[in-house]
């Protein structure tokens, strides 16, 4: 069976790719320039296939029954169409919990995600929507300030989030992708706690033996920052969602455990794991 993983240059596409070939399946990863997956196995295929583009849709396809796809409402249809007309049989698409958050209907995250999976429920498709919460790799985005010994400045230092190992998403998805049993099923998953945007600096900084130094600032200028790298609309988004959980822990989901058998891995873990990046 050849199983077409998009997004592998990512992190979660990237343990995607090798949670597969440890369980002994041909994969196919596509990127829309192959050539940018230098870190992948060798005996993995690579081809070029950019979701916004027709060009090397048929042929990445070619042979393919199943697909982990992300979520990117350009192209969604032409994929799906393709997919079909290829004899795909099931489609795993990284969704977000964003789709059943306050303020869903006006975010552009929660919309995008919720316009995939219309497409996907209206493909004839088979498909397994998992829904995850926050990435732990979000806490990515301090190295520098903490690697350079720089405070970071957050308009909501207490708002909480349930962060997730990118190991447990790829395992979930491979799982959903493997095991006929998930076929339809919505998936939610989150990491085991809900953790404060300053807890998880501190325990960046204790696995990393940095002190992590906090400056609040105004919300105005938080969404200013974040539009260095994200577009506006959605740093809009992402303050609101900041501001909405300022100091209210939020529920975790059993997913991972309910799917895997075991717990999910914790921000700790991850910490420990990516401490050389904060050092």
């Amino acid at each position: 069976m050849t199983i077409l993983v998009t997004g592998a240059r990512g992190r979660v596409g990237a343990a995607v790719v090798r949670e597969l070939l440890a369980a002994g399946e041909k994969v196919r990863a596509a990127s829309a320039d192959p050539a940018s997956l230098t870190a992948l196995p060798d005996e993995v295929e690579r081809v070029r296939l950019d979701l916004a583009s027709p060009q090397g849709l048929h042929e990445a396809l070619h042979g393919v029954q199943k697909i982990f796809l992300y979520a990117q409402p350009a192209g969604a249809a032409r994929l799906t169409e393709a997919a079909a007309t290829a004899g795909v049989g099931h489609i795993v698409l990284l969704s977000s919990l964003a789709i059943e958050s306050h303020g869903a209907d006006t975010s552009p995250i929660a919309q995008q995600h919720r316009l995939v999976e219309d497409v996907l429920r209206a493909s004839g498709i088979g498909w397994t929507f998992v829904r995850a919460g926050g990435f732990a790799t979000n806490a990515l985005q301090w190295a520098e300030d903490i690697r350079e010994g720089r405070p970071l400045r957050l308009a909501y230092p207490e708002a909480h989030s349930e962060p997730i190992h990118e190991s447990d998403i790829a395992a979930v998805a491979v799982r959903a992708l493997l095991d006929e049993a998930h076929r339809g099923a919505t998936l939610r998953i989150t990491g085991p706690q809900s953790l404060s945007a300053r807890r998880q600096a501190e325990l960046v900084g204790a696995a990393a033996g940095r002190d992590v130094l906090v400056r609040l600032i105004t919300p105005e200028e938080y969404q200013k920052q974040l539009t260095a790298f994200v577009p506006e609309p959605v740093a809009a988004t992402l303050v609101a969602y900041q501001a909405a959980r300022d100091g209210r822990p939020q529920r975790t989901y059993d997913g991972v455990p309910e799917v895997l058998g075991r717990p999910a891995f914790s921000f700790a873990q991850w910490a420990e794991e990516n401490a050389d990046a904060f050092r």
